[in-house]
């Protein structure tokens, strides 16, 4: 059994164009979400029903839960097959929706992509929010996808489990689901055409609430990360400070070594319990992550003695200038190794 999702909320008769397509090519099980949408939208939706199923929300609740109310409605018809999720302005022509389900059918347990190219015109917003998403998520999980925004997407019907335990009610739960895929599936993907109509204005994309919460776990790596290094600075600035009366060389091992020790303590069970989530046991990540902050002190105090004695930077300025240098290599050694869950189990 081959399922269209589309979620919809204050559609255009672009959906009904789409799904009559749809319906009169293919065997399709056409599945459309109506989120909330106001009265004036409701005669869409039940011509929408001679094509297909229609579930209605009474109050809007995000693209993310209306994905979610279809993925509970094929689960529990118990009919295994491919789910292809669409948006429901027309920006999917309905050859790269088959493209998709075929890609799909022959790559069980893979999460495919229906991703655009962004050639010719295309709107700054769309342009600008896939190149910064695409960079940050390359930088996180160590998976290129080329198109983090795009809301074609197909997989099996075994995979709605994993799909149901993602978090996010809006646009976050599509790059939620990346996020979680990438650990879990291989990803792959099917050039689609691009297409935005009248300049995408029909979409309900909020660039700084929604690009907030999509952009939330990356924001939450670097809190946590900065506030370590606030830890950290503020023990080793002290140290310095305090043990004036030891030889500067001992003064910078002693004062690092206390600084690390603080900061890596408050970093780990920050990370752990609040960015990642991760539930491997403490003592798995714990070894890991205390023999990367092993490398780091190590790094971190060479370097520090290379800028002191011989670019003559004072010490608590070095301080902060390989602080920099060095998050980027614990950002990306904490994301791919460390805390990284490649395995699922539905249960």
């Amino acid at each position: 059994m081959n399922y269209l999702v589309i979620p919809a909320y204050q559609p255009d008769f672009n959906l009904l164009t789409l799904i009559e397509k749809i319906h009169d090519k293919s065997d399709f099980s056409i599945i459309v979400i109506d989120d909330g949408s106001s009265p004036e939208c409701q005669e869409i939706f039940a011509r929408a029903e001679n094509y297909g199923t229609v579930i209605r929300h009474q109050i809007n609740q995000g693209k993310g839960q209306a994905l979610k109310t279809a993925f509970e409605y094929i689960q529990s018809l118990k009919k295994p097959g491919t789910v292809v999720t669409a948006d429901a302005d027309g920006q999917h022509r309905i050859w790269d929706i088959f493209r998709t389900l075929t890609e799909s059918n022959e790559n069980p347990d893979t999460l495919v992509l229906g991703v655009r190219a962004f050639t010719g015109k295309v709107p700054l917003r769309s342009r600008f929010g896939n190149s910064l998403t695409r960079i940050l998520f390359k930088i996180q999980t160590g998976v290129a996808v080329s198109d983090t925004q795009t809301g074609l997407r197909a997989f099996s019907t075994d995979m709605i489990p994993f799909m149901l335990k993602i978090e996010g009610q809006r646009y976050e739960y599509e790059m939620n689901m990346l996020l979680e895929a990438s650990q879990a599936y291989p990803i792959l993907e099917v050039p689609i055409e691009t297409v935005y109509i009248n300049d995408n204005e029909a979409s309900h994309f909020r660039p700084i609430r929604d690009g907030l919460m999509i952009y939330k776990n990356i924001l939450k790596f670097a809190l946590s990360s900065f506030s370590s290094f606030i830890v950290d600075y503020l023990v080793y600035a002290l140290s310095i400070l305090f043990l004036s009366f030891i030889p500067s060389g001992l003064r910078l091992i002693l004062s690092n070594g206390l600084a690390r020790v603080t900061s890596s303590i408050f970093n780990f069970s920050t990370n752990k319990k609040l960015v990642f989530k991760n539930k491997a046991s403490s003592f798995k990540t714990g070894s890991s992550y205390f023999g990367l902050a092993v490398v780091l002190f190590i790094l971190d105090t060479i370097l520090i003695r290379l800028f002191n004695s011989g670019l003559g930077v004072n010490l608590l300025i070095a301080k902060i200038l390989v602080g920099i240098m060095l998050f980027i290599l614990s950002w990306t050694v904490q994301t791919r190794y460390i805390f990284k869950e490649r395995s699922f189990s539905p249960s």
